[in-house]
């Protein structure tokens, strides 16, 4: 009988010690990652988000991404990175000229058959990896409360923004800031350009236009307008020569679809003229594509805010637009607005107004 209890002595200390030990493990375990959406004010900026950051959530349907890259309808759900991308890239590999600031470089035009493309080594040529079904731009999404504070639902991925920040790209600037950025992609003239303009020296507000070869192609008429771009402080970026996806080109192609649009701003606007920015069709893009833009002497510039005005056939109502514009108001806010459309020209001046009066600042894309 003793040798008995002895052994159930023993049986109970051993589960005693097993449950000791489990409990002491599950203490030490790390919590779990917090999905929660962060809050932030007019006035803070987000936390940088971790190197790696969770697969989007699955779905039943995928977002509908229109020409300027705006989703339409459910975006993809991953974890939130409420994180913005600088316009001052870091230095790129070593055979490639450093960019180390916004002003200190300007775009090039380099023959492609002289350039050595083997600082592209290791570059990935895939979709960015919160960019599942095209090579399409799309911003986070933003909800602007009644006091003007900001929250981000979904923001790009750290792995993205990280990339932007690599190659100079440009999604969003200053977002410990009040201050929003006007920019214009001049595809073509459709009529509404000066009027644009007009509204612009009105309020006295400097912006870029992004130009293609088939805009500066149309004559005097498009010469008098950048002229006029330049003269009232404007700048002009590069829309490229045809407007085709970038990323689908080979290297050779890609710099020539930016050699061509500077060969002809600098024939019509002179030699002296220059440029640091350059936007790709829809927003498609790589980070092959963001180095070799920086290579070339351009940042990459990206928009946290687009809609649907550039069909000119089916313009968006000019009411129901301009308070589009006004609930996407947030600090460091790249706005892409199309100079064709007749809505723009329209609401500018009101958008202008109400900017403002929310405290605003509106700068030029290098400011």
């Amino acid at each position: 009988m003793p040798v008995m209890y002895i052994i159930g002595i023993i049986v109970l200390i051993t589960f005693i010690v097993i449950e000791i030990v489990g409990i002491v493990k599950y203490s030490q375990k790390p919590p779990a990652e917090s999905i929660y959406t962060p809050v932030l004010t007019a006035t803070e900026t987000p936390e940088p988000a971790a190197e790696s950051t969770p697969e989007p959530a699955q779905s039943t349907a995928s977002p509908v991404i229109t020409e300027t890259g705006t989703p339409e309808g459910q975006t993809p759900s991953p974890t939130p990175v409420p994180e913005t991308a600088t316009a001052t890239p870091s230095p790129t590999p070593a055979n490639t000229p450093a960019v180390t600031g916004i002003d200190d470089v300007a775009a090039r035009i380099i023959d492609p058959a002289t350039i050595d493309f083997s600082f592209l080594d290791g570059v990935s040529t895939d979709r960015f990896e919160d960019c599942k079904d095209n090579y399409d731009w799309y911003c986070g999404q933003i909800i602007r409360d009644g006091n003007g504070n900001v929250t981000y639902p979904w923001d790009r991925y750290s792995s993205t923004l990280n990339c932007l920040k690599q190659y100079g790209g440009i999604y969003r600037k200053n977002t410990d800031q009040k201050v929003i950025y006007l920019t214009f992609d001049c595809g073509y003239e459709n009529g509404n350009t000066m009027s644009i303009l007009d509204t612009l020296k009105e309020k006295n507000v400097k912006s870029i236009f992004f130009v293609t070869g088939g805009f500066i192609d149309y004559g005097d008429m498009t010469k008098a307008m950048m002229e006029r771009m330049l003269a009232e402080g404007h700048l002009i970026g590069s829309h490229t020569e045809h407007h085709k996806l970038m990323p689908t080109l080979s290297n050779e192609e890609f710099c020539e679809e930016l050699n061509s649009v500077y060969r002809k701003l600098k024939n019509v606007l002179g030699e002296d003229f220059t440029t640091l920015y350059y936007r790709p069709p829809q927003g498609a893009a790589t980070p092959r594509d963001l180095a070799l833009a920086c290579y070339l002497g351009y940042h990459t510039t990206f928009w946290s805010f687009a809609y649907g005005d550039y069909n000119t056939e089916n313009q968006p109502d000019p009411v129901a637009s301009l308070q589009k514009l006004k609930d996407w108001l947030h600090p460091g806010a790249v706005y892409l607005l199309h100079a064709v459309s007749s809505t723009n020209a329209t609401i500018l001046g009101d958008f202008i107004d109400y900017v403002r009066s929310e405290g605003y600042e509106i700068r030029r894309i290098d400011g």
